[in-house]
């Protein structure tokens, strides 16, 4: 039983590496076994007719495993062993185990996986191997062709399982317990189990063949040994094609739900490394380096980035597959989830927009009613001390009689910066509508409230230079500063009273209105 390449997720740590070593070591002591036993079995010479043709075999059987998807969980069940069950029906014990080592050893050590798993692969296989051997030696019937011995062969095929499925529950269990156990306990352990046995009669039946049929006939065995690589490899593709569908299934449900970039570009990652072969997907400031795949995707450099502002590339990594099958499976996936990240980070980027805009004064840029209204509720819900100004242009209308809307429009725009400029740290400028304009400031120095409005009138009262020509107009206005039990329609109510008793008093002033009570 393996775990398939699609599922499964972070680099292993140091116990499960031991335990993968460990395996390897035990099977390379078998290997020296077998070929003890061998030579004390005579030095069958068919030995040297078999290698030649199970190691290739037994390499092309292994890059196929069937894949079996149960929940969560996926497992591959190899089909190398079918090879291995022809071995034990056909030839001695000593001389199949033999043959059967050095082709795992070779097959596996020479997969495209990394070099853990590759170890392990091969030691579990050759251990299973001799209990398998074993097994059938002592059971073995005197007619190989009889019922007897295909049950023989069926008992040894179920040995090498569950030894391989021990074998691999001990080095799940090493990096995660809890996984093991479910995995051990999952419906896809049973089912694998009964696909293997499948599987294993046909080496059975390769034995069976290869002694009582003449030597040429071995050959139509080609068809079914063929037949279970096509469906191996079609079980596979259909798996990852299941399991790239889900995963990204889940990753939309999950990135249409994302407020803001960084939220999505986690949701990518996550459901991502579940999706490619290596298990690891990263998001990334830099291009993919040497031996890794990747897909660029513009990301906005903040959830507050101003319209128009520059934006960096992100990618997104994951390791590049040797195996050509699995690297066309990976820039698959990474251009599905390049292309889902795009437009979702559009949707977001354009939610930003519109809700900063909700907020804005198109013509100056500053802060709408809208804006400056909650801005006001929320320092005082949150007790800070804190002044109103409310800004009435004087002589606004005359500038839009003389030099038309357009130009009083650019007034508009140049009161705005005007604020902004002599506002101070912490204040918010905002127009309220048409030429009225309130500035919110802090409190927290006397006088501060007062000083700003100096500046205000002062800052106004300099002529604008419009296309249309110059013009001139004055503020009038009016301030308060918070105190207990105010709220937002309380303060514009005082700072509106005291604006328009410094416009009764000539304007190009100001009138700080103080609270009574």
């Amino acid at each position: 039983m393996r775990r398939t390449g699609v599922r499964g997720g972070r680099g292993r740590p140091a116990p499960s590496t031991v335990v993968d070593v460990a395996v390897l070591l035990a099977g390379l002591a078998v290997l020296a076994g077998a070929a003890a036993w061998w030579r004390a079995d005579g030095a069958d010479p068919r030995l040297w007719q078999l290698l030649p043709a199970c190691v290739p075999v037994g390499y092309v059987l292994t890059r196929f495993p069937l894949t079996v998807s149960s929940g969560s969980v996926g497992l591959s069940v190899p089909c190398g062993p079918l090879l291995l069950a022809y071995l034990l029906t056909a030839d001695p014990p000593g001389t199949a185990l033999l043959a059967w080592a050095v082709t795992a050893l070779v097959a596996y050590l020479l997969d495209a996986r990394r070099w853990t798993s590759r170890v392990f692969n091969a030691g579990s296989s050759i251990v299973s191997a001799l209990a398998a051997t074993l097994v059938v030696q002592a059971l073995r019937a005197p007619d190989p062709t009889s019922p007897r011995q295909l049950l023989v062969a069926l008992a040894g095929a179920a040995t090498y399982y569950l030894v391989d499925l021990l074998l691999s529950v001990a080095t799940l269990a090493a990096e995660s317990p809890a996984v093991a156990l479910r995995e051990l306990r999952g419906p896809g352990t049973v089912v694998g189990g009964g696909v293997f046995l499948l599987v294993s009669t046909l080496g059975y039946l390769g034995g069976v063949v290869d002694l009582r049929l003449p030597d040429w006939m071995t050959l139509l065995l080609l068809v079914p040994a063929v037949a279970v690589v096509v469906a191996a490899w079609s079980s596979r593709e259909v798996e990852h094609r299941r399991t790239q569908q889900h995963e990204l299934f889940r990753a939309s449900v999950e990135v249409l739900g994302a407020g803001d970039p960084e939220q999505l570009l986690a949701a990518l990652q996550r459901h991502g490394s579940a999706v490619v072969s290596s298990g690891r997907l990263r998001v990334a400031d830099a291009p993919p380096g040497p031996g890794e795949l990747g897909f660029a995707l513009p990301v906005e450099e903040g959830a507050a980035t101003p319209e128009g502002a520059a934006t960096r590339p992100r990618w997104l990594v994951t390791t590049r597959s040797p195996e050509a099958s699995l690297l066309r499976y990976d820039q698959a996936a990474l251009e599905s989830l390049g292309s889902l990240g795009a437009a979702a980070l559009l949707r977001v980027r354009l939610t930003e927009q519109a809700a900063r805009h909700a907020l804005l004064d198109h013509l100056t840029g500053l802060a709408n009613r809208r804006a400056f209204t909650a801005r006001l509720e929320a320092a005082l819900a949150g007790g800070e001390p804190l002044g109103v100004l409310f800004v009435d242009l004087d002589g606004f209308k005359a500038v839009n009689d003389t030099l038309g809307h357009a130009a009083g429009d650019e007034l508009l725009g140049q009161v705005g910066e005007r604020l902004r400029r002599v506002a101070g740290e912490g204040s918010l400028p905002a127009r309220l509508g048409g030429d009225e304009f309130a500035v919110l400031v802090p409190d927290t120095v006397p006088g501060s409230v007062e000083d700003v409005c100096d500046r205000v009138v002062a800052a106004l009262e300099d002529p604008f230079v419009l296309v249309a020509g110059p013009a001139s107009v004055a503020a009038s206005v009016g301030a308060t500063t918070s105190g207990p039990g105010d709220d937002a329609d309380a303060m514009l109510s005082r700072a509106d009273a005291a604006m328009y008793e410094a416009k009764r008093s000539g304007g190009s002033r100001s009138v700080v209105a103080h609270r009574v009570g």
